[in-house]
């Protein structure tokens, strides 16, 4: 299982920990807040507490064995380009969320570290985060057949045809409504309240 997924808004994703990108070093994945206090005498009571944006920070080696590294950069690039981008953190405390726009993504040449094989891209990439981190939770919904005495309980109408011809909406309390030439006009039957 994958530590690190980034999703585009075409519902696109990559694997950050695959063959062809390969991160390492993650940082930004904690929290910081800019605290505001005011002083009475040795105590400093919070008036204002907001979050930080925060930056996830990590390097990617592109290419494979077989190297590919201009091509995977390239790609790369083009998955990129449809923000915002939703990273996925996967760990043994769940699968975790964040949304994020690119911030940078460094460009340098083949063979520019020593560290690290001389035919794959090494490069720097930072998202900027949008929103904390989120954890989609299930629900179960339980369907219930529905109770024929329902009405008993609370505004129960039925339809009757009274002596008249008219249509009578009658309340489950006895009071009746006789309906008007409008639907959305009715008018209260005095003689089935008096009864």
């Amino acid at each position: 299982m994958s530590m690190f997924i980034l999703t585009n808004s075409r519902g696109e994703s990559v694997d950050l920990n695959g063959d062809n990108l390969l991160a390492y070093t993650p940082n930004g994945l904690g929290v910081q807040f800019s605290n505001m206090y005011s002083q009475s005498e040795t105590y400093f009571q919070l008036t204002k507490s907001t979050i930080q944006q925060g930056q996830f920070q990590i390097s990617i080696l592109f290419g494979d064995v077989e190297s590919q590294a201009y091509q995977t950069f390239s790609d790369f690039v083009q998955f990129l380009a449809y923000q915002p981008l939703t990273l996925t953190y996967t760990t043994d405390a769940g699968i975790w969320y964040r949304d994020s726009r690119l911030g940078s993504l460094t460009k340098t040449e083949i063979g520019g570290s020593t560290i690290f094989a001389t035919d794959r891209l090494n490069e720097s990439f930072t998202l900027e985060f949008i929103n904390n981190w989120y954890h989609n939770k299930t629900a179960e919904y339980k369907s219930y057949d529905p109770d024929p005495g329902l009405s008993v309980y609370g505004k129960g109408y039925t339809l009757r045809n009274n002596s008249t011809g008219n249509d009578v909406y009658t309340y489950n309390y006895g009071v009746s409504i006789k309906r008007g030439p409008f639907v959305d006009r009715a008018v209260t039957d005095v003689s089935q309240l008096e009864r």
